[in-house]
């Protein structure tokens, strides 16, 4: 729970890492947002009921392949939650002693006006924190390495409710050191002695106009513990309870639709499977539309709700004022895309001639690969050395804890799936420690480039941590997503600057434009979705089934030129909007985005400028941690996102592999 003063204990919001954004999250949004666990979410969903079952089980004749049970899997391969607690009697000590100790922290309650008080005062919120997010890491930990187990929910739990009893007690912090004169705050984010803290006052005072008497905190971190209801509702149904059709698959079987059911399905090859599918499970969708309707608009009611409270124009301004990035650069952003549809377009149409559709191309038609043979399969140790080769253009400094992070047995990675492990990727960190990276390996070329992403991640977490002081090492998302998909960049191209075989080419080629689809224009489309509907709640429109699902259709032809001819869209499909979990998230998506755009441009420089490059880029973002504004720190890095080129040069990078692979297509089979 990685829980900044000024971000959480005010704006309890949510948010979600790199891909299609159809996953349903098994964690709560604000969690998400607050803390560095980067939950991959790829076009595959984390769904608990299926967890590992794909990777898991196969049947060959009469013996039957599973996933092992994690006591048999050995530890050179294993994270190692004992480096946190020794086991879970020293938890419970920790996590008694910070319970007993929490209501101390009132003591500073009319008592910061000197320097001397203010310093102690923030020296114990952070060290709360720290503890905080410490029992709440090692719960993480234990619950996500076998779901069947209680004890990781429960302590799950009990940490948030400590979290949410500290955020009351604490409630009365901000609202008093704001009652101080301004000139006062001023000097306080320039004194020596508070140099830990120059980040946190340069926030307070920016924030200074938004924030609320000491009552009216107290009552909002109160009421904080009610804002996920309505997701938690959806996601309970959505993941638990929602009831589909049979369809038959090309053989004439019958297969009993669900969420993963669908993800497999929606790509088969025959295209009579796939219309079924996609007529019966966004017919299902279209059945509980006023249901899921009511609930995303009472998400958009809450944060509407905190945004007014505080005095902010706009819903998005609430959510993006935080964490110092403007207005101005979401609807730029959506703009930019906008202005490279053209490019998509011409994608779409490579991948009607390249599925053979005679007539319309369909929605249906978007997910089946345009590459049916993969390449090869990889050992984890195969996948580490070819992460370590296509990151070599970062320097020793960089390959030198690479290395180390790659050791086996050297506990930053939880290699395979095992029964009960969550399901999907993230990198989680704890500040005093090395990172933890829960992967599920199965061996294709996606578990790879999944082992670079989070290594991204996991770097960027060690470098901050390394670097800056506590108070400032918490990253926002908004440039984790950088480093993430930078690496995925580095390794894509050392893969197509090493590979001659045209069909293994192809491959990896498909493999980029899907992954430029599903995150920058599907992710733009969706942040635009949710600019739409908060705009339409804010000039007096109620949130209701039609307004979505007109909405949803509007933008879903906008983007895939179907008043061009480039794709069919149906109306059934305008109710896509209630599967997507991130409207929940209170202007999250665009993150992907942003990430995607600012990772191209950042690993074009490194492989063009070498190693000035390289070392701008560690210094001015893994480094860099909280220390700057997000957009600051992309811009010490290399790359201005405030500015139309970053776009520009993706847009070429993606009409560059559409043409390639067009090439290629006409040469091979």
């Amino acid at each position: 729970m990685k829980r900044s003063i000024l971000v959480l204990g005010f704006f309890m919001t949510g948010c979600f890492a790199s891909g299609g954004g159809d996953v349903a999250p098994a964690t709560s949004p604000a969690e998400v947002q607050e803390k560095p666990k980067t939950e991959e979410v790829k076009e595959v969903p984390i769904h608990k009921d299926e967890n590992s079952k794909q990777a898991a089980k196969k049947e060959t004749g009469k013996k039957t392949i599973e996933v092992k049970e994690r006591k048999d899997i050995p530890d050179r391969y294993k994270w190692d939650p004992s480096i946190i607690f020794k086991t879970y009697e020293d938890w419970s000590k920790e996590y008694d002693a910070v319970k007993a100790e929490v209501p101390k922290f009132r003591r500073f309650s009319g008592k910061l006006r000197t320097i001397k008080n203010i310093k102690e005062a923030l020296d114990e919120y952070y060290k709360f924190q720290l503890r905080i997010e410490k029992l709440y890491f090692y719960a993480s930990r234990i619950h996500d390495q076998d779901l069947r187990q209680a004890r990781g929910s429960e302590m799950i739990q009990k940490v948030e409710a400590l979290d949410t009893q500290f955020g009351t007690v604490s409630s009365y912090f901000e609202p008093e050191l704001l009652k101080l004169p301004e000139r006062k705050l001023r000097s306080l984010a320039k004194n020596k002695k508070l140099a830990d803290y120059s980040r946190y006052f340069e926030k307070l005072l920016r924030l200074k106009p938004h924030v609320l008497s000491k009552p009216e905190e107290k009552i909002l971190a109160q009421s904080s513990v009610l804002a996920y209801a309505a997701y938690n509702t959806y996601s309970t149904f959505y993941n638990t309870e929602m009831e589909f059709p049979k369809i038959k698959d090309a053989d004439g079987n019958d297969v009993q639709l669900s969420i993963p059911m669908y993800v497999k399905y929606r790509a088969d090859m025959n295209r009579d499977v796939r219309r079924e599918v996609f007529h019966s499970f966004w017919g299902t969708f279209k059945h509980y539309r006023n249901t899921f309707a009511n609930l995303l608009g009472s998400q958009v009611k809450y944060y509407e709700y905190n945004a007014k409270a505080r005095h902010y124009k706009s819903a998005l301004e609430a959510a993006l004022y935080p964490k110092a990035i403007p207005v101005e650069y979401y609807t730029n952003l959506i703009k930019n895309v906008r202005s490279t549809l053209p490019a998509f377009h011409e994608y779409l149409k490579l991948r009607k001639e390249l599925l053979g559709i005679k007539g319309d191309m369909e929605y249906y038609d978007i997910y089946p690969p345009l590459v049916t043979t993969k390449p090869r399969d990889y050992t984890y140790e195969e996948a580490a050395e070819t992460v370590k080769k296509a990151l070599a253009p970062l320097g020793p400094e960089y390959v030198k804890l690479l290395n180390e992070a790659l050791k086996p047995g050297s506990g930053w990675i939880d290699v395979y799936p095992n029964k009960g492990k969550r399901s999907g990727a993230y990198m989680d960190s704890l500040y005093g420690y090395h990172p933890f990276v829960l992967h599920n390996f199965n061996g294709d070329f996606e578990g790879v480039s999944t082992l670079a992403h989070e290594l991204g991640h996991a770097m960027h977490s060690w470098f901050s941590n390394k670097t800056q002081p506590y108070p400032k090492s918490h990253y926002v998302i908004f440039n984790a997503e950088v480093a993430s998909i930078f690496n995925e960049t580095l390794l894509i191209e050392y893969m197509l600057s090493h590979e001659k075989d045209p069909n293994v080419r192809r491959f990896l080629l498909s493999h980029y434009l899907d992954s430029f689809r599903g995150t920058v224009y599907r992710q733009t489309m969706f942040a635009e979705f949710e600019y739409d509907m908060y705009k339409a709640y804010e000039e007096g429109s109620p949130i209701t089934a039609d307004l979505l699902d007109s909405t949803y259709l509007r933008l879903l032809r906008d983007y895939h030129g179907h008043d061009k001819g480039v794709m069919k869209i149906d109306d059934l499909y305008s109710v896509e909007w209630a599967y997507i979990p991130h409207f929940y998230y209170f202007f999250y998506v665009y993150s992907y985005v942003n990430g995607f755009i600012a990772a191209t441009a950042l690993a074009h420089k490194v492989l063009e400028g070498g190693d000035a490059a390289a070392k701008k880029y560690i210094e001015g973002l893994l480094k860099a941690g909280g220390s700057k504004d997000p957009l600051q720190i992309l811009k010490d890095a290399g790359v201005d996102m405030m500015s139309p080129e970053p776009f520009k040069l993706a847009a070429d990078t993606f009409r560059k592999r559409v043409e390639e692979l067009r090439k290629l297509a006409k040469t091979t089979k």
